[in-house]
């Protein structure tokens, strides 16, 4: 308890460091806020596919600070490049920005930069998919401290680029974007020292530290239950959407569409009442049916769904976009998000959405066909 006490008064400390007074020009520059559909990958005809309203660059911490203050955008440079190349709009592209730290799932390792550990941030085991591994512990005041640089090194990155809409909190966690531990059991959480109130100061300290580094960018926090709990990651976005100095520049990410309510049915109904902003991805491709409503199989469940969650902005797969298998809702959504986001229509008519003819064997075909 002592132990704990003091980790938290640590942590308070910090986050009071980090935040700082209100600055003057915050509400002299406008933030940018994205609305539409977005591809969740870049690639090239999803680059320059008419209904696309931007690009996610998806890369990981490890990939940008190999070694400890020295940073390499290589992978953001050749994601933006593929986005450009050929497309004869390319200064009015749109990007979010998804950096991972956690622990990934890739066979290159974690996400997260070996050195962390190396200089002495403390670990905890986790399970995602199946295998084991290590996360930093994101109280750790040495991972925050290092996270800061890192906010700050990248939004050098893109102080002179406005196509930068919106940007993902990095967590320490299973994917490192998103705010979960699946597979990991609460026991094992807690014996590390994972609780409410420490979680919720960790990750309301990294947000507010990328608010400040972006602050002229939508910031989202992606959302899951932890510990079984809704309330832990709803206190997180309360909190930050109370704060009077980022108003509603903060929102919540919701990388779990899928037109149904029998994963996480709680955090659903309170994200029904969040009155901040909500950034969705959706949780499957349209070749996988059995992920949509509940397992109705049907992929418009996930437009419907956003509209009553009032998520103005929606990643695809990139799939959507390289076989043009959504195309009449996509426009239709987007149509919808404009009206209500950039006109301010408060409340636009409802489009009507249509199950795609293709048949999940024609899926099989397109997802075969070689890519041009």
């Amino acid at each position: 308890m002592r132990f704990a006490f003091g980790l938290g008064l640590i942590l308070l400390t910090t986050i009071s460091s980090a935040s700082g007074e209100p600055r003057s020009n915050r509400d002299e520059k406008k933030v940018a806020k994205p609305y539409g559909v977005f591809s969740s990958k870049v690639t090239p005809k999803s680059a320059t596919h008419p209904l696309c309203k931007g690009q996610l660059l998806r890369t990981s911490w490890s990939n940008l600070e190999p070694q400890q203050g020295r940073y390499d955008f290589s992978d953001i440079d050749r994601q933006i490049e593929m986005a450009t190349r050929g497309n004869r709009n390319a200064e009015s592209l749109a990007f979010s920005l998804a950096i991972s730290a956690g622990l990934g799932g890739s066979a290159q390792g974690p996400n997260y930069p070996a050195w962390l550990i190396d200089e002495g941030v403390e670990t905890m085991p986790i399970q995602f998919r199946g295998k084991e591994g290590l996360v930093p512990k994101m109280w750790d005041p040495r991972f925050q401290k290092r996270l800061k640089e890192l906010a700050d090194a990248v939004s050098q990155k893109f102080a002179n680029d406005n196509r930068l809409q919106l940007v993902y909190v990095p967590q320490a966690t299973a994917n490192g974007v998103e705010g979960h531990f699946n597979g990991t059991s609460n026991a094992v959480l807690t014996r590390n020292g994972l609780t409410a109130d420490v979680w919720v100061g960790a990750v309301k300290q990294a947000a507010m530290v990328f608010a400040d580094a972006f602050d002229t960018c939508a910031i989202a926090v992606e959302v899951h239950e932890v510990l079984g709990s809704p309330e832990i990651p709803m206190r997180i976005l309360t909190e930050l959407n109370q704060d009077p100095r980022y108003g509603d520049q903060i929102g919540a990410g919701m990388w779990w569409i899928s037109g149904g309510t029998r994963y996480q049915p709680a955090l659903v109904r309170a994200l029904k009442n969040y009155p901040g902003d909500i950034y969705g991805q959706i949780i499957g491709n349209s070749s996988q049916p059995y992920r949509f409503g509940d397992k109705s199989e049907d992929f418009t469940t996930v437009y419907r769904q956003a509209i009553e969650l009032e998520v103005r902005y929606l990643e695809a797969w990139n799939f959507e976009f390289d076989f043009n298998t959504q195309n009449q809702n996509i426009e239709n959504f987007n149509k919808y998000a404009h009206e209500k986001y950039a006109m301010g229509i408060a409340n636009p008519r409802t489009p009507s959405f249509v199950k795609p003819k293709v048949t999940t064997q024609g899926f099989r075909r397109l997802r075969q066909r070689p890519q041009r």
